[in-house]
């Protein structure tokens, strides 16, 4: 039987092993941390329509519906836009009732155990795992190696995979905020920041930014929840946000990356659930089939995060003006029109038709071209 190793348990780890376990492949899930899910670092908006193409999650899960969304401009303007489904998720419950399913499927899985490098013979990979409980190192031989061990990924280091990636900081709280139950977004020059009400009264507020992370985050926070917000923190998150690079590689003969770490990241949201998901059914084919990994996932996922590295590489070079004339350029009934009917994850179906429609955004992307 062919045996796969998963090192992460998040969403591209435990899909692969629920999708794989379900094929009859055997299923090893190896994961650093104690319990799967925690510590988690994620605001847990996901695109419902798009999800629902991969998976059904249960009621428990999730925490919020969201009918609309504000883009908040830095002068204080800001536009409304009706999602078509967004909902937001209990990140630790979703990573474990996948979890539940790869193991119902037939997967193994391994908490508290750290994946620290790996060596190749035979058309064999064997990993070096240290069970952190015992202290001692396993290693464990496979045929196929997935790396799903997030942003910093070892498994990405240690097969030389780890090349040319940026990364933006991401801070974030829950804090008690009473609030409208709207997303609302604040792009600036200084990076995005976001909140996003888990009810009405406690939302998940924060910024991605690439430098002066906790100067920003004190700014936008006394903004957006209140000079004293320290005292309304529930919790914190914190941890790197990849940049997307299509020209990461994401394969080296049987070992695989998928999720963030192959840096499948929508570069204008910085989120990643859906592309991890999608990025699973690729895997799984990979293995099957024996079809080249990278075109399988570049055919579901590619275009449309290579749009968003384009738009975020625009955004990332306008003043804080240029946003408060996006924002203006956003507002208009016909323009907010386009940007209800489509979704986010799939810019290829919007961008076009935006650029087509409104002349005003083709004067401010020419930056891109300088």
């Amino acid at each position: 039987m062919t045996k796969v190793s998963i090192i992460g348990a998040g969403p591209a780890g435990n899909y692969s092993a629920y999708l794989l376990a379900k094929k009859g492949y055997d299923v090893a899930v190896y994961d650093e941390q104690p319990v799967i899910g925690i510590p988690w670092a994620c605001t847990g908006v996901i695109t419902g329509d798009v999800l629902s193409k991969q998976i059904r999650l249960p009621e428990n899960i999730i925490i919020n519906r969201i009918e609309k969304a504000r883009i908040i401009a830095p002068d204080g303007n800001s536009v409304e836009v009706k999602l078509k489904n967004d909902i937001i998720v209990d990140r630790a419950r979703m990573d474990q009732h996948i979890a539940g399913l790869a193991k119902e499927a037939g997967a193994k899985y391994y908490v508290n155990h750290r994946f620290i490098g790996l060596e190749q013979s035979n058309g064999k990979i064997t990993a070096s795992i240290k069970n952190k409980n015992l202290g001692n190192v396993i290693k464990v031989e496979s045929d196929w190696l997935i790396g799903a061990d997030g942003p910093r990924s070892e498994v990405a280091k240690s097969s030389g995979l780890f090349e040319n990636r940026k990364f933006y900081v991401g801070l974030q709280v829950t804090a008690n905020l009473e609030n409208d139950n709207i997303i609302e977004f604040y792009p600036s020059e200084k990076g995005i920041a976001w909140t996003v009400p888990e009810n009405n009264k406690i939302v998940r507020a924060g910024i991605a930014v690439s430098n002066q992370a906790s100067i920003y985050f004190d700014e936008f926070m006394a903004r957006a929840v209140g000079k004293d917000y320290k005292k309304k923190i529930i919790a914190h998150q914190a941890g790197p946000i990849p940049l997307h690079n299509p020209k990461a590689k994401t394969q080296k003969g049987k070992i695989l990356l998928a999720g963030d770490a192959a840096t499948m990241i929508k570069s204008t949201t910085l989120g990643g659930i859906n592309q991890s998901l999608i990025a699973a059914t690729a895997v799984t084919e990979a293995i099957e089939t024996g079809k080249d990994y990278k075109k399988l996932w570049k055919a579901k996922i590619g275009r449309d995060l290579w749009l968003s590295l384009m738009m975020r590489k625009i955004m990332n070079k306008f003043s804080d003006n240029e946003y408060n004339k996006l924002i203006r350029i956003f507002s208009s009934d016909k323009n907010k029109k386009i940007l209800e009917t489509f979704d986010r994850d799939e810019p290829r179906k919007f961008a076009l038709k935006l650029l087509m429609q409104e002349p005003k955004l083709l004067l401010l992307s020419r930056k891109l071209l300088f």
